[in-house]
């Protein structure tokens, strides 16, 4: 996702009031919040020099208990950002999370095909601790296996696995709408 004009406008604004020491007892955490905003393809939250040290006390500070710093400027525009104990980004806007203790396999209804649909890949578990599968929408089930002893495996017209990370977290809201998840 982009950023908005607005958007850029009010980073803009919390820059030039940290900046000019304007930001009161906040100053900390908006400059944590404007560097968090930074996208990975730019670097991610140390990708601008200015804000290794306060990324830096913010992971430590995490790290030890201490509450997330806040911006009071920021937050009376909708920008927030709120940890989180999840190892998996969230699934992509047209994907969900594959509910848990199922076999799943990305594939079309085919009539060429053995078990009824051309597959891509073979069926994996969809949810373990080093993986979770997001999908979209349900094609189909076919049956493996015996039909007392059997496993069913669903069919999603689309399938992206991801691997897991640290489970510690930021999520990043912009205008009161999810933005970026950061791992640390």
């Amino acid at each position: 996702m982009k950023l908005s004009i607005q958007s850029l406008a009010r980073i803009g604004v919390l820059a030039t009031l940290v900046a000019s020491g304007h930001a009161s007892a906040s100053e900390y955490g908006c400059k944590v919040l404007l560097c968090l905003a930074n996208p990975a393809s730019n670097g991610g939250p140390k990708g601008v020099a200015e804000c290794v040290d306060p990324i830096n006390r913010l992971y430590n500070d995490l790290a030890h208990g201490r509450p997330f710093p806040r911006c009071e400027e920021a937050e009376a525009t909708g920008n927030r950002a709120v940890p989180v104990n999840d190892p998996f980004d969230p699934c992509p806007a047209s994907l969900q999370p594959a509910e848990p203790d199922q076999y799943i396999v990305q594939g079309q209804p085919s009539t060429s095909s053995v078990f009824g649909y051309s597959q891509t890949g073979a069926p994996q578990f969809g949810a373990t601790t080093g993986q979770r599968a997001c999908v979209g929408k349900l094609a189909g089930r076919y049956q493996i296996g015996g039909k007392d002893d059997g496993t069913a495996v669903n069919v999603y017209d689309q399938v992206l696995w991801q691997k897991a990370q640290s489970p510690r977290a930021i999520d990043l809201y912009q205008d009161n709408v999810w933005y970026q998840h950061v791992h640390w």
